[in-house]
């Protein structure tokens, strides 16, 4: 690991564990987190060919939308449907006795890009807080793209060790859905077409956990679906657009601080989920990152890249893993008790999460 990259951690020191207790998904596949993860482990694919969008050679292009919404609806309003639904999943009925009210939200929202509306932030963090009767104080948002979700998991997870807060729900969304945003992906090459092999089939969806303090899943009686282990971010030196190839130095830096704790080999990795999406760069980086941590994994070569089921869904990746991997285990098929997630946005930044089902 090079020791230049500064790393940006949080580890449970067995004090006061952070559990998952809720989780919601909205996605191309399914409307709940149960019908995603059924549709991902059936393979099943979302992607199909959008009339709304046409590449350059004429060609319409391939696109994961959400079939439950009416495809002449702006992006902005979207992402907004798409995040109710999966925060209300996650929180549960309202009239349940265990329902746990949080007093903190993280908002992971995409990076600045093409297409997007310039007061999204805004709007969306400002509707979020009136669901929740929340001040807006109380809604952090964080536009980091692929890794923002990881991210924004990492984050609540150290405001709950610290006693800041007693529930944080954690939400990413993301949506491609813009004529701009389609026509900036091709511009750049990124675009899959039949001119762009090494192109990602965008897509649209939102994630949502809600996390608590084990003393809370105690107090409320509600079940504990999974703990975060650990978490890590970190810059790549080298990427998207950078003049110099990526050695996958920031992923691999992320992945080994959140494995370093774990007890080998009877807490080695037995599944990664991650956001490989058919681009060169990132396939790259997890060969790379892969050969350096290797020894904690099981099988590192034994992951689940949903891309090709639900679309390239960007800052929503994070807690949509995390849904795929509690699913897995309620489901009765994990292959272990021990995961990796991880992913990587545009920018640089790299996120990994340990998370025990």
């Amino acid at each position: 690991m090079n020791p230049a990259i500064k790393v940006s951690a949080w580890a449970c020191d067995g004090s006061e564990q952070i559990m998952v207790v809720g989780i919601g998904a909205r996605t191309a596949i399914g409307a709940s987190a149960p019908a995603t993860a059924a549709a991902v482990r059936g393979g099943i694919s979302g992607l199909a060919l959008n009339p709304l969008f046409v590449d350059n050679s004429g060609e319409v292009v391939q696109f994961a939308a959400d079939p439950f919404i009416d495809p002449d609806v702006a992006i902005k309003q979207r992402m907004l449907d798409m995040l109710r639904a999966a925060a209300s999943e996650a929180l549960g009925p309202t009239n349940s006795g265990g329902r746990i009210v949080p007093d903190c939200c993280v908002l992971a929202l995409p990076e600045p890009r093409a297409g997007l509306p310039v007061d999204l932030e805004a709007q969306l963090s400002a509707a979020v807080a009136a669901d929740l009767g929340l001040p807006t104080q109380a809604i952090r948002v964080l536009p980091r793209g692929h890794a923002g979700g990881l991210l924004a998991l990492q984050a609540g997870a150290r405001w709950l060790a610290q006693a800041q807060y007693q529930a944080v729900l954690v939400i990413g969304v993301d949506s491609y859905h813009d004529e701009q945003t389609i026509r900036s992906l091709e511009i750049h090459h990124r675009l899959k077409t039949q001119d762009i092999r090494g192109g990602f089939a965008p897509g649209e969806a939102a994630g949502a956990c809600l996390l608590v303090r084990q003393s809370v899943v105690q107090r409320t009686g509600r079940p504990a679906l999974a703990r975060i282990h650990s978490g890590a971010t970190a810059l790549e030196p080298n990427p998207l657009r950078s003049n110099e190839p990526s050695l996958g130095e920031g992923l691999t830096a992320v992945i080994a601080t959140v494995t370093q704790n774990l007890k080998l080999p009877q807490e080695q990795i037995t599944l990664t989920y991650c956001d490989l999406n058919g681009e060169r760069f990132r396939n790259e980086e997890f060969a790379f990152a892969m050969l350096r941590t290797q020894d904690a994994f099981r099988d590192a070569h034994d992951y689940v890249s949903p891309a090709d089921c639900w679309g390239d869904v960007g800052a929503a990746s994070g807690p949509l893993f995390v849904t795929l991997a509690v699913a897995s285990k309620l489901r009765g098929h994990a292959k272990g008790h021990h995961l990796l997630l991880w992913a990587g946005s545009d920018s640089g930044y790299r996120s990994a999460i340990a998370l025990e089902i």
